[in-house]
């Protein structure tokens, strides 16, 4: 097989040499795209910029002019870029203003290249990475995933785009154009992968509570919780309902979180919450207790904790014995701490250990034989006693409430 010949340029060289503005629109890309090609990457940067001034009405050269920037100046290794970013970001910015976002374009493999870099700082310059974005036509952007050559699929570059983009917004306290971002996004039909509409939609509701929008705020949360694990979002939760004056909201949550934890190491930041809601609400044994409980826990694991009471009635206790008197003044004590309802069990599945609560004018609220507080035997028309806490209905994509913290009352005869 013959090996190709290299195109001799003399002549374009020459014309070059006595007027630059000569140059046709197909001579002057031949000539660049061969400078480029034959590695002669300085000489094709030298003559595009040339062309740029002498003759600005040629424009199909422009590409591989850009090429030839990206390979000399933005495809080197980071620890290249370090030494002189200022000259990187200044030859992307040249790249930018002069190639547009198309097809056989360098200017989203240069933004790339750039974004690539910024990520890798520790902290990252959400600044810098916003800016770079902005580089880049977001609506024009690919929105059809990636599948590599075996065949696995990854993120469009319009996906990729959004979710970088909310996150640096959020991170730059631009809280509406965070949200404005996020839903643009959303009107897009993308194929989301990972994980990465839970963080749009994430860093989107902890914009909102930045602006006070905290119900649209609370939905998002409640809607993630359980189903995005990444974050905690009964913490973000239980401070919004704290700082918004809904303290019952806030404690029905956090019982619930107690209830169902169990004694744990990992879970001492909550017993310090239920601690200090036992002192709010005036439960001095509760809060005596709950101290007494982080203490110990502490100690056992090899940390100190000064409590805020005088915990000497208590002092033969282990973090164990502590948690369940803690559970029992708490848990089989929820009038002092929290509002309960009472209701009749209008139905209830005994294959699958769910069933609804009767309410007047509303529709009948569902609970599951889990959030009972005991191991007790439910049947239709038992009368209940419960709390209620907002939940997100994915059958029906909607806002829902659920009981919870049930104990059977008595059953009702007169039906």
């Amino acid at each position: 097989m013959e090996e190709s010949k290299v195109k001799d340029l003399t002549a374009y060289k020459n014309r070059f040499e006595e007027d630059a503005s000569s140059f046709s629109e197909f001579q002057a890309r031949d000539f660049v795209k061969e400078l480029k090609n034959q590695g002669k990457t300085d000489e094709a940067i030298e003559v595009g910029r040339t062309f740029l001034e002498m003759a600005p009405e040629l424009k199909g050269y422009i590409n591989y002019f850009g090429y030839a920037l990206y390979n000399k100046y933005i495809n080197i290794d980071d620890e290249e870029i370090s030494k002189n970013e200022s000259l990187f970001y200044g030859i992307l910015e040249e790249i930018a203003k002069y190639c547009k976002q198309e097809r056989y374009s360098p200017l989203e493999a240069a933004v790339n290249k750039a974004i690539k870099h910024v990520l890798k700082a520790n902290p990252v310059d959400y600044k810098k990475l916003s800016e770079l974005l902005d580089y880049l036509d977001a609506p024009a952007l690919e929105d059809k995933p990636f599948v590599n050559k075996d065949g696995k699929e990854f993120e469009s570059k319009k996906e990729k785009w959004y979710r970088m983009k909310v996150r640096a917004l959020y991170e730059l306290e631009s809280y509406r154009a965070c949200v404005e971002t996020a839903n643009i996004a959303f009107t897009y039909n993308l194929k989301w992968h990972y994980n990465n509409l839970n963080w749009v939609k994430y860093y989107r509701a902890s914009s909102l509570v930045e602006l006070g929008r905290y119900e649209e705020a609370e939905n998002e949360f409640i809607a993630l919780q359980g189903h995005f694990n990444a974050v905690d979002s009964f913490e973000i939760l239980y401070k919004l309902y704290m700082n918004t004056n809904r303290e019952d909201d806030a404690y029905t949550l956090l019982i619930d979180k107690f209830f169902k934890g169990g004694f744990d190491y990992k879970n001492i930041e909550d017993y310090k919450k239920i601690s200090a809601m036992a002192k709010a609400k005036g439960q001095d044994k509760a809060h005596a207790l709950a101290e007494c409980l982080i203490k110990k826990l502490e100690e056992e694991n090899g940390k100190t904790y000064e409590a805020d009471v005088d915990l000497a009635d208590y002092a033969d206790l282990t973090a164990s014995d502590a948690f369940d008197r803690v559970y029992s003044e708490v848990v089989y004590h929820l009038e002092n701490y929290i509002t309960r309802h009472e209701g009749k069990v209008v139905f209830y599945n005994h294959d699958k250990n769910f069933g609804s609560i009767f309410q007047d004018g509303e529709e009948n609220l569902f609970f599951r034989q889990a959030d009972f507080l005991d191991d007790e035997e439910v049947e239709k028309y038992d009368v209940v006693e419960y709390s209620v806490i907002k939940t997100y209905d994915r059958k029906r994509q909607q806002m829902s409430s659920k009981a919870v913290l049930l104990k059977v009352l008595y059953e009702e005869i007169n039906y």
